[in-house]
């Protein structure tokens, strides 16, 4: 279905970039679309093929072939939420993760047992099935980061508080601190720490995450959540501010090997110097 999208945007002699102005979208959308690494809507891919001034019968055969292929997305058996499917499609074609988080550890450093005690904190989700699938999903997301040919690098930066924050109890914390200081010594994981002592900082209320793209003419886009859900960000004056906020951030951590000191510091049982 890419590969007829990628032809079809090619005879009408339209550009990723323009395709994208008219559909709303990232041209990194496009590009997704075109490589199978993204879903489509019905009404998407319609307005699409209008563009493209496509036959009957190709409309018709790529909208059967979006259908199922809706069905084949790997994220698409863990019940994630409408809202977070988008940030994930992206998330696995991004070269580059900037993630800060204010109070927990960012998601793609996170066990098994840290991520199944956020998803049962508040209640919000019910179902136990439902909590191992987002658990699940979780854990494949962050099967990039351990990728030997083309692993995802991260840029993870949290504030102190996020260390000190026992979530699951003290024996899920402490194994969580462990992986981190375990997932930190990889060369393609940057982990850096926002100390108490910084004071006020320039995003104390919520984290975000800014992702970039192994093609330099596809534009950053960005994400933010909270209690109600999240949404990807890819307006580019936006994505400018978290990126320069994100720099900001970084610049007033402590550099990452006096950061992984600190949480050696604070784990249960760690020695001081690795």
């Amino acid at each position: 279905m890419g590969a007829h999208l990628s032809e079809l945007r090619e005879k009408a002699g339209l550009t990723v970039s323009g395709v994208g102005e008219h559909m709303g979208a990232s041209p990194q959308t496009i590009r997704n679309w075109e490589k199978g690494q993204a879903s489509m809507k019905k009404m998407e891919l319609a307005a699409l093929l209008e563009l493209y001034d496509a036959p009957h019968e190709v409309r018709q055969t790529l909208e059967d072939a979006r259908r199922e292929g809706s069905k084949r997305s790997w994220w698409s058996t863990y019940r994630l939420p409408e809202w977070f499917k988008p940030f994930v499609g992206l998330e696995s074609d991004a070269a580059l993760v900037c993630n800060f988080e204010q109070e927990l550890i960012p998601g793609l450093l996170q066990t098994e047992d840290y991520a199944r005690a956020i998803h049962t904190s508040g209640g919000h989700i019910t179902d136990p099935e439902d909590v191992e699938k987002r658990v699940a999903a979780r854990m494949e997301r962050q099967r990039r980061l351990l990728d030997k040919d083309n692993p995802l690098e991260l840029r993870g930066v949290v504030s102190e508080a996020a260390l000190h924050r026992k979530v699951g109890g003290r024996k899920v914390w402490s194994e969580q601190l462990e992986h981190l200081l375990a997932l930190a010594e990889r060369p393609n994981v940057m982990f850096q720490v926002v100390p108490y002592d910084t004071g006020a900082h320039a995003s104390m209320t919520s984290g975000f995450a800014v992702l970039s793209f192994a093609e330099q003419t596809d534009p950053d886009v960005a994400y933010m959540d909270g209690p109600l859900g999240g949404h990807v960000i890819e307006d580019n004056s936006d994505v400018t501010l978290l990126r320069n906020l994100f720099d900001e951030l970084r610049s007033s951590a402590m550099p990452q090997r006096e950061s992984i000191d600190l949480v050696r510091e604070i784990a249960p049982g760690q020695p001081l110097t690795a």
